[in-house]
């Protein structure tokens, strides 16, 4: 039964590397529509990181129509990252209200200020760096707890705002990245790629839980890191080391 299950297998790799991860495309599509104004947090380089890495996370403002006030209360998940560092370095913030700060616990950044010119903040600009360094794997959701925007228009209304969380992927020390083609994203390219190695030379780029081998176990490690960066196949994490 397990020969003739393998020879099927083999028979159609190409068709599963192809066709299976489709689907999961489709429902992460779903949930990239974005607010004309928001706050995200978005990695320097990519999401996908190993424990104790150092991870540089910036906090960016992006709107349609001008503001004057920016502020937020960033939640950090403390058992899987420590913040190590908050730099205001070109901010588009003139004036603070409330410095950027870790609270005593390390789980909250609070931050609010306000832009000076006369014609307010229109478009997308920085608000401040976080740099943080994973101390456990699994999936790390840096989330915001509260946004506000006020608009620049003499009335100081509330401007109705999304916001765009982080949610980070972190795998062992010297484990490979589930990135394995390195374009900063987990995708059907991926996908492929691993699925077409379950039937080829053993190499240890593609064996993604380092147990000797590339299996179906490698492949769900992938799937689980499949998605957009909030996290929406988060059901689906698996163990890095099963």
């Amino acid at each position: 039964m397990f020969d003739m299950v393998r020879h099927t297998l083999r028979q159609h790799r190409y068709k599963i590397a192809v066709g299976v991860p489709i689907a999961f495309l489709l429902a992460s599509s779903l949930s990239l529509v974005r607010s004309s104004e928001e706050v995200c947090i978005v990695p320097d380089d990519n999401r996908y990181v190993q424990v104790n890495e150092t991870v540089t996370l910036h906090v960016l403002a992006d709107t349609t129509e001008p503001v004057n006030v920016i502020g937020a209360t960033i939640v950090i998940p403390t058992d899987q990252v420590e913040v190590e560092a908050i730099s205001r370095e070109n901010s588009i913030i003139d004036l603070w209200a409330e410095e950027p700060m870790l609270s005593e616990d390390g789980s909250e950044v609070h931050f609010s200020g306000g832009i000076l010119t006369s014609t307010g903040f229109l478009g997308g600009g920085r608000v401040l760096t976080i740099v943080v360094r994973p101390i456990a794997e699994g999936q790390a959701d840096i989330r915001f707890k509260e946004v506000h925007m006020l608009a620049h228009d003499g009335t100081g209304m509330e401007v109705a705002c999304g916001n765009g969380p982080i949610l980070l992927s972190i795998r062992p020390e010297t484990y490979p990245s589930p990135d394995v083609n390195g374009d900063k994203v987990v995708n059907l390219f991926d996908f492929g790629i691993v699925s077409a190695r379950l039937f080829m030379t053993y190499e240890r780029t593609y064996d993604l839980n380092l147990d000797g081998k590339v299996t179906i176990a490698d492949i769900a490690v992938l799937i689980s890191n499949m998605g957009s960066s909030n996290g929406h196949l988060a059901s689906l994490a698996f163990n890095w080391t099963r």
